[in-house]
């Protein structure tokens, strides 16, 4: 039974395997600054095909039942417990088994690069991660505790959560830690070419400073290139253009917005347009693509 679902950015294809009147998929999402935590499962066992990840890094663990992951001629079966990093470069499918219910965490690309080029790799290159799970034990458990830290407190909304200092210091030992504890790839003779350094200028104003009018121009501007390079490359490294990862980036902070705010205090209305979207309509369509949910239930709840 083939069907379309959605999950973090992009939909996927999915398959189901099982018994079809088990399927119902239900999906949980908290966030720390732009570290995203999600909890998914479908009652029965499924396929998805996934869409290229773009701009984003993937780190999935079963919290129950089994997840097979391959690519290409590369598979792993996790258990519980268990954590497979998925980098932005690697076509791959996922599995569900046993009523699987998976825990993934969501990092930017942009701050795993960060992250690498601290701990000493090439990034030069794409920074690539293998299918295997953490090397030690005792990595495994500093991995799962980061993880365990940031959700508990996304969903108490703790200090992490509510101070953006905290956030952004919890944003960066996630990124950290996932190097330090999951296997980097280094492949000599990769012909891949890496995010260049005048998109990454690019991206990183975006992110800090999707609030203002980042025209493609202004972006080209300070990205060094022109217009048309600038397209290209965000089309051949992130596989979306530079207005689709400002309008995606603007909608995550919003998201972020109406999770805080109080409904007796702001509206959907006054928030999307903060953020740029003079269309309630098409916001509030946006919204519910990517977070499976009208905007408005998010600010009750």
């Amino acid at each position: 039974m083939p069907g379309t679902v959605n999950q973090d950015k992009r939909s996927h294809t999915d398959n189901v395997y099982g018994s079809s009147r088990d399927f119902r998929a239900i999906q949980t999402e908290v966030t720390v600054s732009d570290v995203a935590i999600h909890t998914l499962r479908y009652g029965t066992d499924v396929r998805i095909d996934p869409d290229p990840l773009g701009a984003w890094v993937l780190v999935s663990t079963p919290m129950r039942g089994r997840l097979t992951i391959r690519s290409g001629a590369e598979s792993r079966t996790l258990g519980p417990g268990e954590s497979v990093a998925i980098d932005s470069y690697r076509a791959f499918e996922l599995t569900w088994r046993q009523n699987c219910q998976l825990r993934t965490l969501r990092l930017p690309l942009t701050s795993v690069v960060e992250a690498a080029q601290l701990a000493g790799a090439d990034t030069t290159r794409p920074v690539r991660f293998g299918l295997g799970d953490p090397a030690t034990t005792a990595s495994a458990r500093s991995w799962q505790s980061v993880v365990a830290v940031a959700e508990r407190d996304a969903r108490m909304a703790g200090e992490l959560s509510r101070s953006p200092l905290l956030s952004e210091q919890m944003s960066r030992m996630t990124a950290t830690t996932l190097v330090a504890t999951h296997p980097l790839l280094a492949i000599p003779g990769d012909d891949r070419p890496a995010v260049p350094r005048q998109i990454r200028k690019a991206v990183e104003l975006i992110e800090r400073s999707p609030d203002e009018d980042l025209t493609v121009t202004r972006l080209a501007v300070a990205a060094g290139v022109g217009v048309r390079a600038l397209q290209q490359g965000f089309r051949q490294h992130l596989q979306m253009s530079p207005t689709e990862y400002l309008r995606q980036t603007r909608l995550e902070r919003a998201h972020h917005q109406l999770l805080r705010e109080n409904p007796s205090t702001v509206t959907v209305a006054e928030i999307a347009h903060s953020w740029g979207f003079g269309n309630l309509g098409r916001f509030s369509q946006m919204y519910r693509g990517r977070y499976g949910r009208l905007p408005s239930q998010t600010l009750r709840d």
